[in-house]
């Protein structure tokens, strides 16, 4: 639907805005609310499940407490959202602020425990390129073995040797 804004003297429009409009609109933001509700808390499920994970990576804490800020600021936000529909100023700048929130909370809870561990990696000079290094979230990267290319090579050969025997 076209909707006129203004008309020139001779009944001309001058401007005009397009508008969507759905006899269903309920229905479908329904079930929007319903797939995104349903997912952020199988998402909040399966983090909480994973929390005793040990990974090196191990990051379901973070985006666990990502999910719920999300959780939080939707319920707070999108009843704000509602009765900022009229005005069209305040419904961008709500809109735009709960974007915001949620792009950075869910950016910044990933990406600045990574930060912090490759710094503590970097300011480590004992890590070398031939050690193993275990990584946990309470301590940072720790170095538990150094290996020498020789002790390697032995334990390559006695491997090899133990598969021959296994065939």
């Amino acid at each position: 639907q076209t909707v006129v804004v203004t008309q020139d003297p001779f009944l001309r429009n001058v401007e005009t805005y397009g508008v969507c409009d759905s006899d269903h609109v309920s229905t479908f933001l329904a079930i929007l609310c319903v797939i995104n509700l349903g997912s952020l808390i199988f998402a909040l499920f399966q983090a909480y499940m994973a929390r005793k994970i040990s990974t090196e990576l191990q990051e379901s804490s973070y985006i666990f407490l990502a999910m719920s800020i999300i959780l939080l600021v939707s319920f707070i936000g999108i009843p704000v959202i509602i009765i900022a529909r009229d005005n069209s100023a305040a419904f961008y700048f709500v809109t735009a602020g709960l974007i915001f929130v949620v792009c950075s909370s869910l950016l910044l809870l990933i990406f600045i425990p990574k930060v912090r561990a490759l710094r503590k990696t970097s300011c480590n000079p004992s890590i070398s390129d031939n050690s193993m290094a275990t990584y946990t979230a309470e301590n940072g990267i720790k170095i538990f073995m150094s290996v020498e290319q020789s002790e390697l090579e032995k334990e390559n050969r006695a491997l090899t040797v133990e598969q021959a025997e296994l065939e």
